[in-house]
């Protein structure tokens, strides 16, 4: 974006924030809502289809062309097989991103065509533009996400509402641990206020000297904070507290619980085991707490040191090009099953080998219903597998109708821990490039696996004996040092990543798949 289209959207924002503000939604609205574009799906998707022919520049009409489809073909297709049955057929007759190709720019063939596209391609030309985040996980600049008010209000807040609400919590204090901008913690501020449930802590796992936010990021997170007060609404600015005093947090929580009954926290998985295990080393009491957790997969480890407090989780699953895509179920099948919230998306499974890891997954194909979505998305991958399937729930998501589960969630081409997340692509030109310049050995000398203990992901780094002596600090000081180059936002999720202590060396030889090969990232299971 050109510095014109920076100060136009950051006008608007200014303009419309104490109308955005102004007007929170109740928990009748968020449900009249869901029920609404439950009963209009059909014909949303027809219309994100005519979006998408009436935009001679979109990526997905060059591809529906080479299938030979029109939109009289898709609207007769959908009215009379359903939505994931066309989504089926089209991702059969080639219409689908993988990751690399919506994510990394990869070049797209399908039979003797060849295209490439850019991230901003698939912005939605339809929506206003209020608010940007950036995703760090690239070696460029990173993945710029632009927000509409509309679509913070019809997608975060309408399920923030229905979250807090499943889950008890809407009579009850509110907390954030989530990172400044450019992470996403001013958009949650935002959306909990449209919510009508102003948080009443924000705290930060990075402190803004450590990634020097942009100018303009420092003056739209002050900007909102003294706008909402002025309207009433008491918006938190951040407080810096770093991994290590989770149990300030704790603290915090304890004290609210105590005074109110209960309180609420939304934060990263990890963050809320490390919360649970300071309440736990200082004698504080979490029973009646709720964490709301995101950015990572909940799973079964994780749960089991949260509810070791009397704590509650609830799961929530996400894309930052997309918004909220699964609130967690009150009466859950396994550690994180979700709720697809199919008013917003569709969502079909894509066979496919991954790159760094030689197996196959059933990868999630996702497309967008709501036209306000940020990014319109046509069967293009989010970067995860898992497991989908159909069963009624007694729980009031359930009892929407919103049927379909996801569980066993877990991404195939990227590396998530502490809420940070990186793609493979970043982590192998370390292994194969940086690591041997500087210390020797080979590409395959060395390999990075993800472990879990006591609920915490942690990476290890092995180095093969090979190698010879070497310093395992200084190799997990240069690794770290590479991975942060360039972006604040890259900045920022290493510094989360040191902080938390994710990286070890282990001196043993890289693990080989059973196919024999040495592939540098030994991370997925399959399921």
């Amino acid at each position: 974006m050109s510095i014109a289209s920076d100060l136009a959207m950051y006008w608007r924002f200014a303009w419309q924030l104490p109308k955005f503000l102004g007007q929170p939604l109740d928990l009748g609205q968020c449900q009249r809502i869901i029920r609404q574009r439950l009963a209009d799906r059909d014909q949303m998707l027809l219309a994100a289809f005519q979006a998408i022919y009436d935009n001679p520049s979109s990526p997905y009409l060059q591809l529906l062309r080479l299938a030979g489809c029109e939109y009289g073909d898709l609207e007769r297709t959908v009215l009379s097989d359903g939505i994931e049955a066309t989504l089926s057929k089209l991702r059969d007759a080639g219409v689908y991103l993988s990751y690399e190709e919506f994510k990394r720019g990869k070049e797209v063939v399908r039979g003797s065509q060849r295209f490439r596209f850019k991230g901003r391609d698939f912005n939605n030309l339809l929506p206003a533009r209020h608010l940007e985040t950036v995703s760090g996980a690239s070696r460029s600049t990173g993945t710029r996400t632009i927000y509409d008010f509309d679509f913070l209000a019809a997608n975060c807040a309408v399920y923030t509402v229905m979250t807090l609400d499943a889950f008890n919590c809407l009579g009850l204090p509110l907390g954030l641990w989530s990172t400044i901008m450019p992470g996403s913690g001013p958009v949650l501020v935002l959306t909990y206020a449209k919510a009508g449930k102003v948080p009443a802590k924000w705290f930060s796992p990075v402190e803004k000297r450590v990634i020097k936010p942009a100018l303009k990021h420092r003056l739209v997170t002050d900007y909102f904070v003294n706008v909402g007060r002025l309207l009433g609404a008491k918006l938190p600015t951040s407080e810096y507290v770093p991994l290590n005093e989770a149990w300030r947090v704790a603290q915090w929580m304890a004290e609210e619980i105590r005074r109110y009954g209960g309180c609420c926290l939304e934060t990263f998985s990890s963050l809320a085991v490390r919360v649970c295990q300071a309440a736990r080393e200082k004698g504080l009491d979490l029973n009646g707490a709720r964490f709301v957790t995101d950015g990572e997969p909940l799973t079964p480890a994780k749960r089991k040191e949260i509810e070791a407090t009397g704590a509650a989780a609830c799961p929530s699953y996400g894309l930052t090009e997309a918004g909220i895509v699964g609130v967690g179920c009150c009466h859950p099948a396994s550690a994180d099953d979700t709720h697809l919230l199919k008013d917003s998306f569709a969502l079909i499974p894509r066979r496919r080998e991954v790159l760094h890891s030689g197996i196959n997954v059933d990868a999630f194909l996702l497309t967008t219903l709501l036209p306000s979505a940020p990014k319109l998305l046509l069967n293009v991958e989010s970067g995860d597998y898992g497991v989908v399937t159909t069963r009624s729930c007694d729980c009031k998501l359930g009892k929407l109708g919103l049927t379909e589960h996801i569980s066993g969630i877990s991404g195939f081409d990227k590396l998530t821990g502490s809420g940070m997340t990186f793609v493979a692509s970043d982590l192998v030109r370390i292994l194969e490039e940086v690591l041997p310049v500087s210390f020797g050995g080979s590409a395959t000398d060395y390999q990075i696996i993800e472990e879990e203990e006591a609920g915490n992901t942690r990476l290890s780094l092995l180095v093969s004996p090979e190698v010879g002596p070497v310093n395992e600090g200084e190799i997990v000081e240069a690794f770290l040092a590479e991975l942060g180059k360039g972006t604040p936002s890259k900045r920022m999720m290493t510094n989360v990543w040191s902080q938390a202590k994710m990286l070890r060396v282990k001196r043993m030889p890289p693990i080989a798949t059973a196919r024999g090969k040495l592939l540098p990232m030994h991370i997925i299971k399959d399921k």
